[in-house]
């Protein structure tokens, strides 16, 4: 059976990883009427922390209620689960929370010893790539930050390529934005030294004083610095902005609304979603099956068809409409010019960056 990709009714809420948090809570309450879940022992319940908005909406139509249907487990939906809140549970032993939407951007600055190993059959799934695999986390989706622009303030015809010409603000008129740090999220330092001339593969470790000095190139043209999912787009479509770096899945939502916007994922970096069970977690085994459960590939292609991410597992794709598949972030054509977040650089040096970014933009 075959998904259609028609526009996507959803669009991406936020960021994740790489220290991606959202602002916004949802209260700890069962959401699914499970097939003989009672909600109370019985081990019939998996609580999942994950960051609201769209994307969780999406996510308890086409993964949570279905699974639920299947496994007779009910499912509750908590959260934010922000780092303070998983190390605090698991340092006083009251474990609230069954399964996390995070990845290793939340694992790493934490510290693996709060998470579950995962069981064996999660670490070799077929049509997940190794490297989206980790003994603590499962990834489920990739998105991507890309570099958009609005047509009508670049100019007819003209395209960008890459971070070098969203730089060069005479040959691509109009003001820029770039992703700032509220929130502990990582800012672009990554498209700054791209910018600046770095190579691809040569991004990480990132040189933080060269990727300062490149927006500082750049600090005259930004009239503000996004921190929300929804700030880049509604610059490039107000004009308060020429060209912004963007989630993929939002620009291509406003594209398809008729918005005179284009995007390249050349240069874009994808970023992994995943599941990780924190240590103690009391019903951990139903956290696993739902793991399981999320990234079967037509389970991946009806949810994906209709929130524009792209889907962990492979196989997703060739049941999705071939035209839409193409547009999403981990069809392998736009993986192989797009880099992947690294993690690791950020679990070690987010606090010193953010730190001197917000002294940067304040100056």
């Amino acid at each position: 059976m075959k998904i259609t990709g028609n526009s996507p009714s959803l669009s991406r809420r936020g960021v994740l990883k790489g220290g991606a948090l959202l602002a916004g809570s949802l209260a700890a309450a069962p959401v699914l009427g499970a097939c003989g879940g009672s909600g109370g022992g019985g081990g019939k319940r998996v609580v999942v922390a994950d960051w609201g908005g769209a994307l969780v909406e999406a996510e308890k139509k086409y993964i949570f209620e279905p699974f639920s249907k299947e496994t007779g487990i009910e499912v509750v939906v908590s959260g934010p689960p922000t780092g303070a809140k998983i190390k605090g549970m698991v340092d006083t032993g009251n474990i609230e929370w069954d399964l996390i939407a995070g990845g290793p951007g939340t694992v790493l600055p934490i510290g693996r010893e709060y998470f579950e190993t995962l069981p064996d059959n999660l670490l070799n799934i077929p049509g997940i790539d190794p490297s989206y695999v980790d003994k603590n986390w499962v990834t489920y989706y990739l998105f991507s930050v890309v570099l958009a622009w609005n047509t009508s303030v670049i100019g007819a015809g003209k395209r960008l390529t890459g971070w070098r010409d969203f730089w060069d603000t005479q040959k691509f008129p109009g003001r820029r934005s770039l992703r700032g740090a509220d929130n502990g999220v990582p800012p672009d330092m990554e498209f700054a030294v791209l910018g600046d001339g770095v190579d691809p593969k040569s991004v990480y470790p990132i040189d933080v004083d060269r990727a300062f000095r490149s927006l500082d190139r750049l600090k005259g043209h930004v009239p503000q610095w996004w921190v929300s999912g929804a700030q880049p787009g509604q610059m490039l479509v107000s004009k308060q902005v020429g060209a912004t770096s963007i989630f993929s899945g939002r620009v291509g939502e406003l594209k398809t609304k008729g918005a005179p916007l284009d995007f390249t994922y050349n240069g874009g970096m994808f970023e992994l979603a995943s599941w990780s069970v924190p240590k103690g977690a009391p019903n951990k085994e139903n956290a696993f099956k739902l793991i399981e459960y999320s990234v079967r590939p037509q389970v991946q292609a009806t949810i994906w068809s209709k929130y524009p991410n792209g889907p962990a597992n492979s196989k997703a794709l060739a049941l999705m409409d071939k035209e839409f598949a193409k547009t999403l972030p981990s069809h392998p054509a736009n993986l192989e010019v797009q880099f992947l977040q690294n993690s690791e650089w950020w679990g070690k040096n987010r606090d010193a960056v953010l730190k001197r970014f917000q002294q940067f933009a304040k100056s």
